[in-house]
């Protein structure tokens, strides 16, 4: 069977909305890792064609940071952006977690690259808080990404998550050699329980087991990207 190159989430999206995230049939869409830059700009292309949308995509300097910019006022690096017009908002990934945002009413829309770091000091809080809306309204579709029985991590950003939100100590298990096992999406989940949000997603695709379909940095240090998108008409 041929790999598709882009997949649809399982996710109920207002008139008006629509969502994607790449496989590794699409190729790499990341500029940053090494990549030939002709190469990554033909797929870009060939990805948008596809989507056969209007709009081109502005790409984030992602750098693991908070920082969250309205689409028509890009800064840079950003790990997170929203967009209250017709317009696209993407983030790539290769383990972290692509959240996607989008308000009932399909108005706002918004995407988030959220590794460890970015959950532990509030990059998904931020997003909510940049796109001023009532978190009761705002559903989210959570993608591909590292899962708990393949994140290995040390009792630090155990620690750093915790420090952010003591709840989430239910979201991590004990290995038996020292580290614990990590649940980034279950944490995520979790974090926007919290705020309000009450309609979350998860895509329930783990990045690091599935190679045929995913990138996974952990796995094989692999230097490409995913992307995760969505849009609005």
């Amino acid at each position: 069977m041929t790999l598709k190159r882009i997949l649809t989430p399982d996710w109920d999206l207002p008139s008006g909305v629509s969502a994607a995230v790449t496989t590794r049939a699409m190729g790499n869409l990341a500029a940053h890792v090494g990549d030939d830059p002709a190469a990554v700009i033909r797929r870009r292309e060939q990805l948008r064609r596809q989507l056969n949308v209007p709009f081109y995509v502005r790409w984030l300097q992602q750098q693991h940071t908070t920082n969250v910019s309205q689409l028509d006022e890009l800064t840079q690096p950003s790990d997170a952006v929203w967009s209250a017009k017709a317009s696209i908002c993407a983030v790539l990934t290769a383990d972290c977690l692509p959240l996607l945002m989008c308000t009932g009413d399909g108005q706002k829309i918004a995407a988030v690259h959220a590794g460890w770091r970015g959950l532990a000091h509030g990059v998904v809080e931020n997003t909510l808080g940049a796109m001023a809306v009532n978190p009761a309204n705002v559903r989210v579709w959570i993608g591909p990404a590292i899962s708990q029985s393949a994140f290995q991590v040390g009792d630090e950003v155990r620690t750093a998550l915790l420090n952010g939100d003591a709840s989430c100590a239910a979201y991590f298990a004990d290995d038996g050699e020292g580290k614990w096992l990590a649940d980034l999406a279950g944490i995520a989940k979790q974090r926007l329980l919290n705020v309000g949000v009450q309609d979350v997603t998860l895509s329930g695709w783990c990045s690091f087991n599935d190679a045929a379909t995913w990138y996974s940095w952990r796995r094989a240090q692999e230097p490409a990207r995913m992307a995760s998108l969505i849009w609005r008409t």
